[in-house]
């Protein structure tokens, strides 16, 4: 039995889409214990079995790895050497690979975090294994979605109304008044707010999901009827649950950066104006996905 080392330092969006291929990667080395060295809030949404440790990428003994070579002798090399194979999201400057490479890591394979053509960036993560046969399911990311401390309430739709970038939000009021449309639908609505969304001005009385911890906010989208969001991790992880997503795009392309799962529509604003994007629009893709 070997061991094999899995890199990836990501915020939520960008880990979700490497799902699939770390999927390839588990395969292909079914018989080796994966350790992903990583963000291990992340990690626990990863499907079972995917990881057999995690190593958390932001403690400070991992520092060397990226600042020059890493002495055998250290306790760090020594742990290191033991890889036989890495797979490595790191930019090109990283001194990562090097560093494994000078520990006698044999197999390492590398790349880019983001996709530089315009490609979906789930099918961007699989090209690293041209020539393997993959199917649609093997292509779309899939979290674990056990247990969850969130009361979901019947026919619930969450509205997640910020992102990591201002510029990519559908206006606040918009969101207000899509949570009318969706209340006049028969909804309840429950609103998903992050660090990003401290300052979101809600009507008061609504009811809010406020920075919950991810698994149990896996475990409530999957019981939702239905997920609107802009361009955010958030996005992608309703539609990692199977919950029926309906993402909201800009300027942002959402060719790369669409969400990918079962039950999802993206929604492109004129333009890339999200501001010209109307809550009736918005709405009408809502009770069309509802209906279906």
């Amino acid at each position: 039995m070997g061991s094999s080392l899995v890199y990836h330092a990501g915020a939520l969006g960008d880990f979700l889409t490497t799902l699939p291929a770390m999927g390839v990667w588990r395969r292909l080395h079914e018989k080796d214990a994966i350790v992903l060295l990583g963000r291990t809030d992340l990690a626990e949404l990863a499907p079972q079995g995917l990881f057999d440790e995690v190593w958390d990428a932001r403690s400070s003994r991992f520092a060397p790895l990226f600042s020059g070579p890493v002495e055998r002798a250290t306790s760090l090399g020594v742990r290191l050497a033991a890889f036989q194979s890495a797979l490595l999201f790191s930019s090109a400057p990283s001194a990562l690979p090097a560093s494994l490479r000078g520990l006698g890591v044999g197999e390492i394979l590398r790349q880019d975090p983001f996709p530089a053509d315009r490609i979906p960036a789930v099918d961007y993560h699989l090209s690293l294994f041209r020539g393997l046969t993959l199917t649609a399911e093997d292509r779309v990311p899939r979290v674990r979605r056990g247990g969850g401390r969130i009361e979901v309430p019947a026919n619930t739709a969450a509205l997640h109304p910020g992102s990591g970038d201002r510029r990519k939000n559908w206006p606040l009021a918009k969101f207000h008044a899509l949570a009318e449309k969706l209340r006049g639908a028969g909804l309840t609505v429950r609103w998903v707010l992050g660090p990003a969304e401290e300052d979101a001005a809600l009507p008061p009385g609504e009811r809010t999901w406020r920075n919950a911890d991810l698994r149990d906010l896996a475990a409530a989208l999957s019981a939702c009827r239905l997920y609107v969001g802009n361009d955010s991790g958030v996005s992608h992880l309703a539609a990692a649950c199977g919950c029926l997503t309906v993402a909201l795009f800009g300027a942002t392309d959402a060719v790369v950066w669409g969400p990918r799962g079962p039950c999802v529509r993206v929604v492109a604003s004129p333009g890339g104006m999200l501001e010209a994007l109307s809550v009736e629009t918005v709405f009408s893709e809502c009770w069309s996905s509802l209906r279906q």
